[in-house]
């Protein structure tokens, strides 16, 4: 359970908002089937920390094993920053860090607290049934970074059109510390030393050859394919979509990316990098192969595809921006981003 051995406090200002007045909070919108056809997203990375700033650590989704809060809480406090944690940190509800008040309390407190980051404990499931009881007109007001994967993609993926600032598609607070390359790559997003180029790739890893330029939208494959028919799904017009996913058989794959199909999802995307898919397809013959084909099927012809990148639910998982403007070149083997810092 939490304890006050890192000088971690709950914020002692009450929640700003009750469970019943958030429900409708936030601009909900509903679009037509050819999905924002017009979208031209580009958004700045918030302002870099420094040390001192506060980093609120939240459980919005699955509750974490309490030694790896702990560890990663370490590496943040090594690093400068004053760590706050929400009080549905130590809370597990089944298979949730908390009922629903709860988790949107922790969130309501770390606002309150004036952190400058939100950074998710760990994922697991259940930032989909907050979507619509987030303080969206709030968070709008919010200069901050919002960091996860996984789960968490909803949350990004929700922000997109609802909020000023790009988001980190990142390691969660429960895996700082397991890859060094990791932890720096996503410590330097939040200080300011932002890598022109997100990532360098073999020809090896290009299924589909071409030069693009988007915004880069995406995460979890499973989420994203949850969220159509949403008020949150993302836009996908113009997108260089990043996907990835963890122990899920082949078939599923398949159902998803179809589902995405038949919904016309990829029809209007720039590009698809696609990073490591965890355990996925295990014991399965030739499922590489079938995976890459499907891909290719599904994806319009002259949209370059990229796989095997280094991020997901992997200890190598290289944080990245999602809704800045962004290159792939293919022939040069690199994903750049065109613009930085606010």
């Amino acid at each position: 359970m939490p304890s006050t051995e890192f000088g971690l406090q709950p914020s002692p200002a009450p929640f700003f908002l009750a469970f019943s007045q958030c429900s409708g909070a936030g601009p909900v919108r509903t679009r037509d089937s050819r999905y924002n056809a017009g979208v031209n997203l580009s958004k700045p990375l918030p302002p870099p920390l420094v040390p001192g700033d506060g980093i609120g650590v939240w459980a919005p989704a699955s509750a974490p094993r309490w030694e790896e809060v702990e560890r990663g809480v370490e590496v943040l406090r090594r690093a400068g920053f004053v760590v706050k944690l929400a009080a549905n940190v130590g809370t597990k509800t089944g298979y949730l860090a908390g009922s629903d008040r709860e988790r949107l309390g922790g969130l309501s407190e770390l606002l309150s607290a004036g952190c400058k980051a939100l950074w998710a404990v760990r994922g697991g499931y259940g930032v989909m049934r907050l979507l619509p009881a987030i303080p969206w007109e709030v968070l709008a007001g919010w200069v901050g970074f919002l960091i996860g994967y996984s789960d968490i993609t909803a949350l990004h993926a929700a922000a997109l059109e609802r909020l000023p600032y790009a988001t980190l598609h990142g390691p969660m607070i429960t895996s700082l510390g397991r890859s060094a390359e990791a932890t720096a790559r996503v410590l330097g997003f939040l200080q300011g030393q932002v890598p022109s180029v997100l990532f360098r790739f073999s020809q090896q890893k290009v299924l589909r050859a071409g030069v693009a330029r988007g915004f880069l939208m995406g995460g979890n494959l499973s989420l994203l394919a949850s969220l159509v028919g949403t008020p949150f799904e993302p836009p996908w017009a113009g997108a260089v979509v990043a996907l990835e996913d963890v122990e899920e058989p082949g078939y599923r794959l398949d159902r998803m990316l179809t589902q995405l199909a038949l919904a016309g999802r990829w029809e209007r995307v720039a590009a698809v990098v696609v990073g490591k898919m965890a355990r996925c397809g295990r014991g399965e013959a030739g499922f590489r192969e079938a995976w890459h084909r499907r891909l290719l099927e599904v994806v319009p012809e002259g949209c370059p595809v990229v796989v095997d990148l280094p991020f997901g639910h992997v200890r190598r998982n290289l944080a990245f921006p999602l809704g800045v403007g962004v290159v792939l070149d293919t022939e040069k083997g690199v994903l750049t981003m065109e613009g930085a810092c606010a």
